[in-house]
């Protein structure tokens, strides 16, 4: 997959944009439109050079260097496994719909080509549902900037899943449907107040069910997600709960993270203040837990100094350029380029080998379909078998 009461001690501090904000008053109304989804996707966030250059004299290059080298010895062992847990091309089976419209829109007639094509599609959803994922935490570990406690998993949620140790798969699986702190990803407290975020990797990601598995979540749990971080961290006095979404924007995303806060106006939460803090939500019953998401680099501002998100600001830039040297590193140790280049062979000798003996097949298909046509057909019935592909 970023997250007063004036009697409350320590507010939620509004990021700056580089663009404006478009509040709620001057947007164009719409029809049997919640007024709250403005509020939430009014920011705008406007590419600015004389910005960057500004965010950039910030950037640490210590912490650059050593986010970097952590990520490139994770890179060059789980990369690879995105890709060689794949053997034949089965493995490779897609919608074949989908498949054999995409190879005739970009004319991939050969088996190389469209071996490459399979390859690359395959590639991207591994990394986006699970390597993604991974890099994630291992960035928001080395932050808050000014803090020795960083974030970590929630102690509540590691007791949790331990007590799950020896119990069947089917037993566990049943356990976790009543679990308090599943939908808690990290955890990190600053001075009196603990966050608590659900990290998700961009803005089309949360689906309707999750939708309601966190909503669901937040309803039910926050008052015990307090009780115990009362327990935990005596002094804490507070609670944030964070939606935080890896990239994006706030007008980019599906709606579905907005949703959630739309819900909980429903169950237990007003807005705290829609003119100086849009988008936060506070608890009615005590005014100590606030539900609100953070997007992009918001996001990532939020986990560089989650109690000051404004002073940082450059995070997503130390986020981007270690993961860029890091991959450099990470490939060339695991020498990625000659083990891909050996799957991509791999894959088009297999490919080269669906086809049809064009004299057994009925005139007409001979007549009608060329053997481009014929190749794209053969790699879209794939899809339909187990075996001997």
């Amino acid at each position: 997959m970023t997250m007063r009461h004036t009697t409350l001690p320590r507010p939620v501090e509004k990021l700056a944009h580089s663009g404006k904000r478009r509040t709620h008053q001057n947007m164009p109304p719409r029809a049997n439109s919640n007024p709250f989804f403005s509020v939430l996707r009014a920011p705008r966030h406007q590419f600015n050079p004389d910005k960057i250059v500004e965010l950039f004299r910030l950037v640490d290059e210590k912490r650059v260097r050593d986010l970097a080298a952590k990520l490139a010895d994770y890179i060059s062992v789980n990369l690879p496994a995105a890709f060689e847990k794949r053997g034949g091309l089965s493995d490779y089976r897609t919608n074949p719909y989908v498949l054999m419209t995409s190879a005739s829109v970009m004319d991939l007639g050969a088996p190389d080509q469209f071996g490459a094509f399979l390859f690359n599609s395959k590639l991207y959803m591994a990394l986006e549902t699970s390597f993604g994922k991974s890099i994630e935490a291992a960035f928001v570990g080395q932050y808050p900037l000014k803090s020795e406690v960083k974030w970590i998993e929630a102690p509540e949620k590691l007791a949790e899943f331990a007590a799950l140790d020896g119990l069947s798969r089917e037993e566990r699986a049943k356990r976790r449907i009543d679990s308090v702190w599943r939908e808690v990803d990290r955890s990190c407290v600053v001075g009196k107040r603990r966050y608590l975020t659900s990290i998700k990797s961009g803005p089309n990601t949360i689906n309707d069910t999750q939708v309601q598995g966190m909503t669901r979540a937040i309803i039910d749990n926050y008052v015990r997600w307090f009780e115990q971080t009362k327990a935990t961290y005596p002094n804490v006095q507070e609670l944030d709960v964070v939606l935080g979404l890896t990239y994006g924007t706030d007008c980019t995303t599906n709606n579905k993270e907005n949703q959630i806060l739309v819900k909980l106006l429903e169950h237990g939460f007003i807005e705290e203040d829609r003119e100086s803090r849009p988008g936060v939500l506070i608890d009615k019953a005590t005014r100590s837990v606030r539900v609100y998401r953070r997007i992009g680099k918001e996001f990532w501002a939020f986990i560089g100094q989650p109690d000051r998100p404004t002073s940082a600001e450059f995070v997503f830039l130390e986020v981007l350029l270690a993961l860029s040297k890091a991959l450099a590193t990470g490939m060339k140790e695991a020498d990625l380029e000659t083990r891909i280049n050996l799957r991509l062979k791999e894959l088009a000798a297999a490919l080269g080998k669906l086809q049809f003996p064009r004299k057994s097949l009925p005139s007409w298909i001979r007549d009608d379909f060329a053997e481009k046509e014929l190749f794209w057909f053969a790699t879209a019935m794939t899809a339909f078998y187990d075996e001997g592909i």
